[in-house]
């Protein structure tokens, strides 16, 4: 049984977690008001907050909530079912876009008090329910429904969960444990695409998103289990204890604006990617190797940019992604060569995952740490509108017969804004007050 001692330290008290059967030395060292929030799987019982239990269940929850991004299998069935263009049905990807940005800025506050066990299990019945009403009612609006409203926010929800718990990890474990997590996201995907379309072509698209649906709410609520529950009240309180400040404001507010900077290119490139390649005179067949480069570069820029920022430090690594931003952007607008494409748009991919993966680390720096869910939220929502803008901007391209590589001329200014407001996040990231009581606090 797992036990727990409070400890003096100075100026605030810590808590000694303890196990019996590793001869009661101790696992970890935690402040007290954040043990409380470390629960285990089973009612009523405590654990600490790191287990291979608990990364395997939330990398599992990335895992199931990112295939919402192997939506592109879909299209082309779906296309010939309703009749309608292949660019019209991405409408319903761009709708659950939004949808899971919204989850995971209205959520994160959810996350903190109730914790990720029971936003898991909510946002598996919401994705459950999504793609069997989209498998079995086969009608456009319903679709939308079902893929971009129910499946998206779930989702999002499943994401800000998972995240929200691999924080709680201490000391040179969180950030592996934070690339494992978020790269999990982007697996997603990658192991649902070629899935499903093999499925697809052998069974429908109706039945391939009612066994998708199976298998999503399945592996949500199994993995819930191994997830932290809600924190419970401290015994030793008569009144409920008064809501920490959600953080450093002018911190998260120079972080909302990287963010935006920083994936804004990266959203823009991984919708039009094919037509940018062909643009520049790439085979479709080769288009479709980049796009498949571009996907493993996100994998692998989540993965390895959190272990990295331990050995070069957090904004070393923040600075050397905008860094990256610049120069492939730049060459994509210098230079018109297919080479330069093939190199370009995976580079920007790298960086897009990059970012996806240190994100949660930068933002856990300025944040209580008891409100990492309602930060991460509010920050996250800059994604959401980069991903509504990226996508509106190839739009107007199209339509002007101006072609989609003239994107990145209009993107280029953004990369200014990534340095700009890193320099904010930097500049009170050292001297601001509140990084100061996290400091001593950790």
């Amino acid at each position: 049984m797992w036990t727990y001692a409070p400890v003096a330290t100075g100026r605030s008290t810590r808590t000694e977690v303890r196990s019996p059967s590793h001869h009661d030395r101790t696992v970890c060292l935690l402040p007290c008001p954040v043990w409380t929030y470390m629960v285990m799987s089973r009612p009523g019982a405590g654990v600490p907050h790191f287990s291979a239990r608990s990364l395997l269940a939330a990398v599992s929850v990335n895992a199931a909530a990112g295939t919402l991004f192997a939506w592109s299998v879909f299209t082309p069935a779906l296309s010939t079912k309703y009749g309608r263009p292949v660019g019209e049905l991405g409408w319903v990807f761009s709708g659950a876009l939004i949808v899971f940005s919204l989850a995971v800025l209205s959520c994160g506050g959810v996350v903190d008090r109730y914790g990720p066990r029971r936003a898991t299990v909510f946002a598996g019945i919401l994705s459950a329910s999504g793609l069997t009403i989209a498998a079995l009612v086969q009608d456009i609006v319903f679709l939308f429904l079902g893929i971009g409203v129910l499946f998206g926010f779930g989702s999002g929800l499943a994401y800000v969960g998972a995240v929200a718990w691999a924080t709680t990890c201490g000391g040179q474990r969180r950030p592996g444990v934070i690339g494992l997590v978020v790269a999990a996201y982007a697996a997603g995907p990658i192991i649902a695409g070629p899935v499903g379309a093999a499925s697809t072509d052998r069974w429908g698209w109706s039945a391939t998103i009612g066994l998708a649906a199976a298998i999503v709410g399945a592996t949500l609520f199994l993995a819930s289990r191994g997830l932290p529950g809600p924190r419970p009240s401290p015994q030793h309180e008569s009144a409920p204890a008064a809501v920490p400040p959600i953080g450093d404001t002018i911190a998260l507010i120079g972080l909302w604006l990287w963010l935006f900077a920083s994936v804004s290119p990266g959203l823009f490139a991984f919708a039009y990617a094919a037509q940018i390649a062909t643009e520049r005179g790439i085979s479709s067949g080769a288009a479709s190797l980049i796009v498949a480069l571009m996907a493993a570069a996100n994998f692998s820029g989540r993965l390895l940019a959190a272990p990295l920022s331990t050995r070069i430090g957090l904004v070393a690594a923040l600075w050397g992604s905008s860094g990256m931003l610049s120069l492939a952007v730049m060459a994509l607008v210098l230079f018109l060569a297919p080479t330069v494409i093939a190199l370009g748009l995976p580079v920007l991919a790298l960086q897009y995952g990059i970012v996806s993966s240190l994100l949660p680390l930068a933002t856990r720096r300025v944040c209580s740490s008891v409100r990492f869910g309602s930060a991460f939220g509010r920050v996250f929502s800059a994604w959401g509108l980069a991903a509504f803008a990226g996508p509106a901007l190839g739009t107007t391209l199209g339509a002007g017969n101006v072609g989609y590589t003239r994107g990145f001329e209009t993107l280029l200014g953004v990369t200014l804004l990534a340095f700009l407001s890193l320099a904010i996040y930097q500049h009170r990231l050292h001297k601001g007050p509140f990084a100061e009581r996290e400091a001593r606090s950790e």
